[in-house]
């Protein structure tokens, strides 16, 4: 009778052979008519079942669901032992049955096949998303700081002088000392000696307090690898300060940093940093590239790929414009990245998203020609031109500062489509060089404006109603994107309704957070988001964009450029498995989003 059980589905595919041999021996075949009750809501719970032939259909809170041949419902049923929904035989239907014994023995063993039985969508999305890659980088990077073997202090008092903490450095067999002086803690480093020693000052008599380095950043030892890579990165440093509940226990070195990694994010930043011309530029935007392909390989969840790589992309383009930028006008202007890029949530060289603000007045005889070069040396770098024409070349988003305001309130008094577009791509701008007074005073404006207008906000939330999540009444995968209708669209129908629901909310809230994970976080435990919908949203949007990474990195590979395009049959039954899940949670936000922002009044 099991000759017929189809282990190649979910969740029976990451059974062992043995694991398999147990299933087989204990199933056995249910026959309901149509129109018959096969559970209802309260009813114990003794069987899983799997639909051998037939049609199941679910009735439950977030509306009508059907299941068809290798279906699984009602699974995490299983474990409390009680039905929470009706299931109704809608056609004659033959039902495989395993005892709930059998599968809960196994879940014992294998926490992968466990997780399909998780009732919270978040958890298992976050367990099973990266079953299909290596762990070991992953692994890595939620390392704890206080597990990478980082240095005690090594302290001098204040009136120490420099060949004191010398002399200390090369007993201790350290590359820098902490001094406590008049102006707090500071440190004093094997480069500040190198510097001391080519000013010719005299080590014996100079107080090391005068030479050390104050405004130290620092990192709390329970923080995540991860986390301090991101600090180095971001401020250019090679050494953090370590705290235990504020006090000051040791020092990560980059060194000690790297020891414990595989890669080295470090040598993109130093490239970045001390590139003097274009074309070290080019070699280090190359060498972006290849490390999102082995961070991606290694398994490195697409959230912390995105943080890196947003880091690393922002002191490139930084670079890029400074070095273009004749002397004097980085005072005056304001360079900002927009849309994906300004949530940083880009990874792959995908468009160009930027703008310009100048400040009123500023009329510099290079300004177009050096935004021309800027658009142009991307181009060269491989970020294709963005189709809407959001690029420095481009004089709509090359304005002075009273023009943008005044185009924001364009933006902002009509509701048409292709002007909410660009109002939603401007709300996520963050500035990456010259003066970002000019950008923090335009964004004031928008929010001052912005503030209780809920019949506007209602009108930009709208556009999450365009794209239906491609996911059918019965479960299935709905494919009509492509020549011949047989991709799906991860951005429209997945990627798109959530950046966007959560943007919408954000403004609404106030939350002044671009990326979309934080300004889950911040929107976190409201009326329209609870707990336990934020947590899905937000590894179901990790979930999809990780999809997308992977996706875009085979095409380029093939010499194609990354698109949202994906054929579901070129996924695992897992990867399938969990693309449900996510759409099914993209469905229930829209379904919260339409009822708080009365979108079917609209």
């Amino acid at each position: 009778m099991s000759s017929n059980f189809d282990f190649s589905h979910s969740p029976f595919d990451t059974l062992t052979p043995a694991e398999r041999a147990h299933v087989a021996d204990a199933l056995d075949i249910l026959y309901y008519p149509a129109h018959s009750d096969i559970l209802a809501p309260g009813d114990e719970v003794t069987q899983l079942y799997v639909v051998m032939k037939g049609l199941v259909e679910e009735r439950g809170e977030h509306g009508t669901v059907f299941y068809a041949a290798n279906d699984v419902f009602d699974s995490r049923a299983l474990v409390s032992g009680t039905a929470g929904i009706a299931l109704q035989a809608t056609e004659d239907t033959l039902l495989w049955q395993i005892p709930r014994e059998v599968i809960l023995a196994i879940t014992r063993s294998n926490a992968v096949f466990a997780a399909f039985f998780y009732d919270d969508v978040a958890r298992r999305l976050a367990t099973l998303a990266h079953k299909p890659y290596r762990q070991e980088q992953a692994a890595l990077m939620l390392l704890r700081v206080s597990q990478c073997p980082y240095r005690p202090p090594c302290w001098l008092d204040h009136n120490a002088t420099v060949i004191t903490a010398a002399r200390t450095m090369q007993q201790e067999h350290v590359t820098a000392v902490l001094v406590r002086g008049a102006r707090g803690t500071g440190i004093f480093t094997q480069s500040d000696l190198r510097n001391f020693v080519i000013d010719g000052l005299d080590p014996h008599t100079e107080p090391v307090e005068w030479h050390a380095n104050y405004g130290l950043i620092g990192i709390e030892d329970d923080d995540f690898l991860h986390q301090a890579m991101l600090l180095m990165v971001r401020h250019t440093i090679q050494r953090l300060l370590v705290t235990r509940q504020g006090e000051i226990c040791g020092i990560l070195e980059q060194v000690d940093l790297l020891s414990c990694l595989a890669n080295n994010p470090h040598t993109v930043t130093g490239s970045l940093e001390r590139a003097t011309s274009l074309v070290e530029l080019r070699a280090a935007a190359t060498s972006m590239a290849q490390l999102v392909v082995q961070l991606h390989g290694n398994g490195m969840k697409v959230t912390l790929i995105a943080e890196l790589v947003s880091e690393l992309r922002q002191k490139l383009l930084s670079r890029l414009f400074t070095l273009l930028a004749p002397p004097g006008m980085l005072e005056q202007v304001c360079l900002l990245v927009l849309g994906s890029e300004g949530r940083g949530e880009q990874i792959l060289r995908t468009d160009q998203d930027n703008a310009l603000i100048v400040a009123d007045g500023y009329d510099h005889p290079q300004l177009a020609e050096v935004c021309e070069r800027f658009t142009a040396e991307l181009l060269a770098m491989g970020y294709p031109p963005c189709p809407g024409g959001v690029m420095l070349n481009t004089p709509q988003w090359r304005r002075s500062v009273s023009d943008f305001r005044r185009q924001i309130n364009a933006w902002t008094g009509e509701a048409s489509g292709e002007q909410l577009l660009q109002l939603a791509i401007w709300i996520d701008a963050r500035p990456v060089c010259g003066n970002a007074t000019l950008h923090a005073g335009l964004d004031a404006h928008l929010r001052r404006w912005l503030a209780d207008n809920d019949a506007f906000l209602a009108r930009f939330a709208w556009p999450i109603e365009q794209f239906e999540p491609p996911l059918s009444l019965f479960a299935r995968l709905v494919t009509a994107a492509g020549e011949h209708g047989e991709l799906l669209d991860l951005k429209k129908g997945g990627i798109f309704p959530i950046v966007h629901g959560i943007r919408s909310l954000a403004l609404q809230y106030k939350v002044v957070q671009s990326n979309t994970y934080q300004r889950i976080e911040k929107l976190r435990g409201l009326p329209v988001l609870p707990d336990a919908l934020a947590s899905d949203v937000a590894e179901a949007l990790a979930y999809l964009q990780g999809l997308q990474l992977r996706h875009g990195i085979r095409l380029e590979a093939a010499g194609q450029r990354a698109d949202n395009l994906i054929d579901p049959r070129t996924l695992s039954t897992l990867e399938r498995d969990l693309l449900k899940d996510a759409l099914g949670v993209v469905k229930r936000l829209r379904l919260a989003l339409r009822h708080h922002f009365r979108l079917g009044a609209l």
